[in-house]
């Protein structure tokens, strides 16, 4: 596939081509407007789904049926996660009847309302919540840091460490002196029997997306992403890969087949999207910076809120909101409808950020990380209760925190210590992954390590290439990590993708 014109939803084709575009406006995307009179017709909104119950990645259809005592009503109904105010999708009524399938729900008890806006001649109504039971399926790996949490935890499925082996090694990047990245290999999505990476072309500016056979490596579709500079990045949701490059050009691609469905522009982007139940969650930059909710259904903007700056920070997303963290420890919580929880702010501001993680009841950050101290946060209501140190974002299981420090890698307390173990190597670059009790990491030298998280004792070694690149938070290259998924490990080094299974 080719890189393209495209229509985009607000702006016209030259701004949305643009190397740097402002945001557009940062409000909520209103509700569909509606002129109702004294006389109009009351109605009824009922809303059925099928199945009764489903998992993550299955899809759902839900139908809702607006009627009144005379007449068909007609306008629009939009569907709403009211478990953590979510809006899905918006769909009109044709006879009466509006429907909406998503295989994105997010695992846990989902409660959709449809509610429909009225017209002239028809009053607005509501359903009653449909409960819908999602159960977490498969493993995948569906953003920076494996989950929308980005605490790089793979809870799903268990690697045997013991019995890693080498499955295929593909390089997709060149080489150049376009920049230090040249040529390099993004963080992988895993889903759906395919490995998703995007790779810096290495003489130019922008980059492609490939998709590939999770059991070969074998490329299954490629298509150029464009954009100014090399950067780009990658979530997944519900059968659907959401992309954006750096001019800010967020496009959601069929999982399959690489079918564009939509594209969006937003503004300047350096961060990873985040994709959840339903929404693609996107941090910009520009004047100011903006972070955006897309209803991954259609590409429509549902709100989207100023931040200060705005730089580097993918979304760190649960049920509870959205959190962002950004230069000087400038911190943010927004509920998933749009609206400011809290706001940790401090006596400076900077350009720059990070990606911030969730676990338990705190938030970790590190806003800048060349200058900032990195913070534990209550997620309720923003407060310090406590620090740690980590060069990349931590990882996380049922009992520790692993952090990467001057080339090591750290088992210590999630309250900020005391530490654990140390493993001492030096050279250990990659965020650090986890899954059925072993801690994995990559060194700049292209071996990959798995230690016991229990001990931090070496369980096993494998090399990914020549020289894994430590992720660059801070530049408008592609985000290098690694990913659990699918019963692999897969790790990126330069130019270079290696799978390792059992």
């Amino acid at each position: 596939m080719r890189w393209r014109q495209r229509v985009f939803i607000g702006v016209s084709i030259a701004a949305a081509m643009s190397p740097v575009v402002q945001p557009a406006a940062a409000t909520a995307a209103p509700l569909p407007k509606t002129v109702t009179t004294a006389m109009a017709t009351a109605t009824t909104t009922a809303l059925t789904a099928s199945p009764a119950s489903s998992s993550y990645d299955s899809p759902v259809m839900f139908t809702a049926h607006v009627s009144a005592p005379s007449g068909t009503p007609a306008g629009s109904v939009i569907f709403t996660d009211t478990s953590n105010g979510s809006i899905l999708d918006t769909a009109t009524l044709s006879s009466g009847t509006a429907s909406f399938s998503t295989a994105a729900l997010a695992p846990g008890t989902r409660s959709i309302v449809a509610r429909y806006g009225g017209s002239s001649t028809f009053s607005p109504s509501s359903s009653a919540a449909v409960r819908i039971p999602v159960a977490a399926a498969g493993s995948p790996a569906v953003t920076y840091q494996t989950d929308p949490r980005h605490d790089g935890d793979q809870a799903q499925g268990t690697l045997k460490a013991s019995s890693l082996t080498r499955k295929w090694t593909v390089t997709l990047g060149g080489t150049g002196s376009f920049n230090y990245e040249s040529g390099a290999v993004s963080y992988p999505l895993i889903a759906r029997g395919r490995v998703f990476v995007t790779v810096e072309n290495a003489q130019t500016g922008g980059s492609k997306l490939y998709a590939l056979n999770a059991s070969t490596g074998a490329i299954d579709w490629t298509v150029g992403l464009g954009g100014m500079y090399g950067f780009s990045a990658l979530a997944y949701d519900g059968g659907r890969v959401f992309a954006v490059n750096f001019s800010g050009i967020l496009t959601a691609f069929a999982a399959s087949t690489g079918q564009e469905l939509w594209a969006v522009q937003l503004g300047q982007s350096t961060a990873p999207p985040t994709a959840y139940d339903g929404v693609v969650y996107a941090s910009t930059s520009g004047v100011g910076g903006t972070v955006f909710a897309v209803s991954e259904a259609d590409g429509v903007i549902r709100w989207g809120v100023q931040v200060l700056n705005g730089d580097e920070s993918s979304p760190a997303v649960d049920d509870t909101g959205a959190y962002v963290s950004y230069a000087c420890q400038q911190d943010y919580r927004f509920s998933l409808s749009g609206a400011r929880a809290w706001y940790h702010s401090t006596s400076c501001e900077g350009g720059g950020g990070s990606t911030p993680v969730l676990h338990g009841s705190s938030l970790y950050t590190r806003g800048a990380t060349a200058t900032d101290t990195p913070l534990i946060l209550s997620k309720s209501a923003g407060t310090l209760t406590g620090t740690f140190a980590s060069a990349t974002a931590p990882a996380f299981d049922g009992t520790s925190m692993y952090t990467l420090w001057d080339g090591n890698l750290a088992a210590v307390d999630p309250s900020g210590s005391p530490n654990r173990w140390t493993f001492r190597n030096g050279s250990l670059v990659t965020a650090p992954v986890v899954n059925g009790g072993v801690v994995y990491a990559g060194s700049s030298s292209g071996k990959v390590y798995g230690l016991s998280a229990s001990s931090g004792a070496k369980v096993w070694t494998g090399t990914a290439g020549p020289k894994i690149l430590k992720p660059d938070e801070f530049g408008p290259d592609v985000l290098t990590g690694m990913a659990i998924g699918g019963g692999l490990l897969v790790v990126p080094a330069g130019n270079q993708l290696t799978a390792f299974g059992g």
